[in-house]
């Protein structure tokens, strides 16, 4: 039985590093649980057992990506956000010897999988790859994510002592996930609202990065009214599931994402969703969140106009957050990424 499947090297060194709790390795993860599920499909334990490997991630400056001269290899390359801000994410000189070995090895690869078209635009025009070569294959939210019971909800509101009404934010403060318009957002709204942001970056760390974001509190005098979180484990679905789905609503203020996976997430416990028309964005939100400019202001807008829905308009945009998510599924996910090995 196990001859007539397609035998696959997955690489998920990513999973026993600093990765593994982070966006990479949750990706690696899922995966690796779709594809053991599916049917044509066995997993190996070595490369040299296999017809098709598969490096799940792809660092620009560092030499995560062997020369594949001999078997067929894919690549999945989410982004390519330091090469779009490279101001903002200087390599050294080291960096950029890796990048141009990095883009040598990249011309041995016989597939690209990427979450979205806009990554797949990037990856043309950056890296100089074929779009025969390139393969769009979106993601979705972790299975795990889901609408709480009342009660749950109540505990983890007493656990965390969350704020009775605030916009939210999950992930990290890199330059491109544009955080000081998100603080300075909060001078637009009403006093009561506050702002909930989760992840362990948001912590006093000598960087640039958060350097920005006190800045922005003093400037806008708003240091009150927002929350950080950085003691939620990656891994604690139930309890991110219930800060998800008691926001108001969930802002994703991005000057670019390769995906922006919070999004889904999001949608998929019910909570209504305010994300820049920037970057892939619009792929992931389609019809079901409200899209606006990456500026205080706009991001502002779409927060109130989630504040002014009735009951029953919520319920509606509630309803069609969920379906939309619903429209994303690692069953999807695995079965595109296996017409990609068929296709080689």
């Amino acid at each position: 039985m196990n001859e007539k499947k397609l035998k696959v090297w997955l690489d998920t060194k990513v999973l026993t590093g600093g990765h593994a709790l982070r966006g990479i390795g949750v990706y690696t993860s899922l995966l690796q649980q779709a594809l053991s599920k599916h049917e044509l499909i066995e997993l190996v334990d070595t490369p040299g057992k296999a017809n098709i490997i598969h490096y799940p991630y792809f660092d620009f400056f560092f030499s995560t990506l062997p020369f594949s001269f001999f078997k067929k290899t894919v690549v999945t390359i989410h982004d390519t956000i330091p090469l779009i801000f490279p101001d903002h994410y200087q390599p050294g000189f080291k960096g950029q010897l890796r990048f141009i070995r990095q883009k040598q090895a990249l011309k041995t690869v016989r597939a690209v999988m990427t979450d979205s078209n806009s990554s797949a635009f990037d990856i043309k025009t950056f890296l100089s790859i074929s779009n025969k070569k390139i393969h769009v294959v979106p993601l979705a939210a972790n299975p795990n994510l889901f609408s709480q019971t009342s009660d749950m909800l109540k505990k983890i509101r007493r656990k965390y002592q969350l704020p009775k009404l605030y916009a939210l934010y999950v992930g990290d403060i890199n330059f491109n996930k544009n955080l000081p318009n998100l603080i300075k957002m909060l001078k637009y709204l009403p006093k009561p609202v506050k702002l909930v942001c989760v992840g362990k970056n948001f912590e006093p760390q000598p960087i640039p990065e958060w350097q920005w974001l006190e800045t922005q509190l003093t400037l806008s005098d708003v240091a009150s009214r927002v929350k950080f979180m950085t003691n939620l484990k990656s891994d604690d679905l139930v309890d991110l599931s219930g800060i998800y789905q008691q926001a108001v609503c969930y802002v994703q203020p991005s000057f670019y994402e390769g995906f922006g996976l919070p999004v889904l997430e999001a949608m998929q416990v019910g909570t209504p969703v305010v994300a820049s028309k920037t970057s892939s964005l619009p792929e992931v939100v389609g019809e079901a969140g409200l899209l606006v400019e990456p500026d205080a202001e706009a991001l502002a807008s779409g927060v109130s106009q989630i504040l002014d829905y009735s009951p029953t308009k919520r319920q509606t945009v509630i309803k069609l957050a969920k379906q939309h998510a619903g429209l994303f599924n690692w069953q999807k996910v695995a079965d595109q990424t296996v017409k990609v090995y068929l296709s080689l």
